[in-house]
């Protein structure tokens, strides 16, 4: 009898942690890439209106934002892919801090491309197992 319920307890427990794995990672990608994808609009809009500080400010504030969760990002994705999103939003960064229009909007398309595509690997979805 003892032994049942402890098994029942474990199993009940195991089921949560596992649930946990599912969605608390996934909540904090949502998180991190709407707010990377908000501060690339940014930018890439004060690019069109022709105000590169502007877009240089976004640049470094997304680089910086890509720096700081690089740690908890590493924790449940594919390290290339962190490592690949990082050289492309610090590539933004120092094209913008030069004035260059075409390479920092590149490296910022190049950005949200890597965002796109670790969300669709990542996150659970139907579509995903269909």
């Amino acid at each position: 009898m003892g032994f049942s319920v402890f098994r029942a307890c474990m199993t009940v427990l195991i089921a949560i942690g596992l649930l946990a794995l599912f969605i608390f990672p996934s909540q904090y990608l949502v998180r991190f890439s709407d707010a990377a994808n908000e501060t690339i609009g940014h930018a890439v809009r004060a690019l069109f209106h022709g105000d590169l500080s502007a877009a240089s400010a976004q640049c470094e504030v997304l680089a910086r934002s890509v720096r700081e969760d690089m740690p908890a990002l590493e924790r449940f994705l594919n390290h290339s892919d962190v490592d690949a999103l990082d050289a492309a939003v610090s590539r933004a960064a120092s094209a913008a801090r030069l004035g260059a229009f075409t390479e920092t909007l590149e490296a910022l398309t190049e950005a949200e491309a890597i965002l796109r595509r670790i969300r669709g690997i990542e996150l659970f979805s139907w579509n995903s197992l269909l």
